[in-house]
């Protein structure tokens, strides 16, 4: 598939996450650009996290467009919100 732009991907994390691991991998063999933000070395980004999963430190955490938010998502959930918000993305 040849896109234009991906949309832009922040993935929350933690070391030793296999969920985390096997996401950014899925990424990574798709070419995807994302940014990842390890939740212990940023207390910012651990609050976040809280507020959005109901006071647990769920991850990954995956937020895609500063829209959708995914939490511990499979590899074809991941690639469904990412294909949703490149259709958002490219309909603007």
């Amino acid at each position: 598939i040849m896109i234009k732009k991906w949309p832009e991907i922040i993935m929350y994390t933690r070391p030793l996450c296999s969920d985390c691991v096997r996401s950014k991998k899925f990424l990574e063999n798709n070419q995807i650009p994302f940014k990842e933000i390890n939740i212990l070395e940023n207390n910012s980004a651990k609050q976040e996290i809280k507020k959005i999963n109901k006071g647990r430190e769920s991850v990954p955490t995956i937020i895609i467009n500063n829209n959708t938010v995914i939490i511990e998502p499979t590899d074809s959930d991941l690639m469904k919100a990412i294909t949703k918000e490149l259709n958002i993305t490219e309909a603007q």
